[in-house]
């Protein structure tokens, strides 16, 4: 089972980590700050806010999947929930660009599957 929980804290870091650009992008677009040199142009104001709110709470969701990651290396049965919330979460904040992110980060709940899924030692030797 330790191989599953390092597996999915592995996963889950990974595709925390490969997302850490999306929220960047939006905050850069909203003209919070200038990473990526984002020209938003001609774009209309309320679209900046909806970008900032969005690149906020991208960020929110990069934690959340990090503290998933975190959970599920140290073996807590709450690792696959927050993993699942983050995977869809992120969906919500940042939609085409999460979905890459999101798979891996589902990967890394399905890995470390449900806590009922441990078979039961006595079982194993029917007497």
């Amino acid at each position: 089972m330790t191989g599953n929980r390092l597996a999915a804290a592995a996963l889950a870091a990974l595709g925390a980590a490969s997302a850490i650009p999306i929220p960047l992008a939006q905050l850069d677009f909203a003209g919070f700050w200038n990473v990526f040199d984002i020209d938003s142009g001609d774009s209309p104001r309320a679209l900046h806010i909806i970008m900032g709110i969005g690149g906020v709470l991208t960020i929110g969701v990069l934690v959340l999947a990090f503290v998933g990651a975190a959970l599920a290396a140290i073996g807590s049965p709450a690792a696959r929930a927050v993993l699942v919330a983050a995977a869809l979460a992120g969906l919500v904040t940042a939609m085409p660009l999460w979905v890459p992110a999101g798979i891996v980060i589902g990967a890394a709940a399905v890995v470390l599957g449900h806590p009922n899924d441990t078979p039961d030692p006595a079982s194993a030797h029917p007497a």
